[in-house]
């Protein structure tokens, strides 16, 4: 998956393998090492390469998908918050910690699933 999301990048900047080996201070075997998924950076150069192509670690590695759900499950908590707030249950000066949301968001779902039954 790496070797694919690299080579993807690098042609999205219309660049060599030579280039992009002079950018990151490694040579073109490197690169092309990477790109075939015969090796794989270590974790230094994975961050030199997300900084690079502007993007994340988990977009290099293809986690994208988990990095979904995390960004959704905070978005669901936010959305949570503010209701809480709207409706009277707690100030904004207040924060719940992840634990109390969850449960709060769990209570919801089973509720929810319970209700229609």
């Amino acid at each position: 998956m790496f070797g694919n999301r690299l080579k993807e990048l690098r042609e999205k900047k219309n660049m060599y393998q030579k280039e992009l080996a002079a950018e990151l201070g490694v040579t073109m075997q490197t690169i092309s090492g990477w790109e075939i998924n015969r090796t794989t950076p270590d974790y230094e150069m994975l961050i030199k390469i997300a900084n690079f192509f502007q993007v994340s670690i988990d977009y290099l590695l293809g986690n994208e998908k988990k990095l979904k759900v995390i960004e959704d499950n905070l978005k669901e908590k936010e959305v949570l918050k503010k209701l809480l707030v709207k409706n009277g249950y707690m100030n904004k000066e207040e924060e719940l910690t992840d634990k109390e949301l969850n449960k709060i968001i769990n209570f919801i779902k089973i509720n929810k699933s319970y209700i229609q039954k």
